[in-house]
């Protein structure tokens, strides 16, 4: 495995985000639950199914979007850009 394990749920999150930018919806840790939440309907591979599920577990633990942007910087930065595009 190229990324350490905690890594691998970032990047997971950063397809999510991605998946909504180009889509030119809202960033926020709900819309990512979301997102994540599409990505397993969709995923076959039962690997990946699990890092999604650890990943939407990460989030679904800040209880609010101001933990999460204290606990984790990007999201704020995400949602910033989403926030300067509208």
């Amino acid at each position: 495995m190229l990324f350490p394990e905690d890594e691998i749920g970032h990047v997971i999150i950063g397809e999510a985000a991605l998946s909504l930018a180009l889509s030119e919806k809202e960033i926020s840790v709900y819309s990512l639950i979301n997102e994540l939440s599409y990505m397993a309907r969709m995923e076959a591979s039962d690997e990946r199914l699990v890092e999604i599920h650890e990943a939407r577990s990460w989030l679904k633990a800040m209880e609010t979007p101001e933990v999460a942007a204290q606990h984790v910087p990007y999201l704020h930065t995400l949602a910033g850009l989403n926030e300067e595009k509208n």
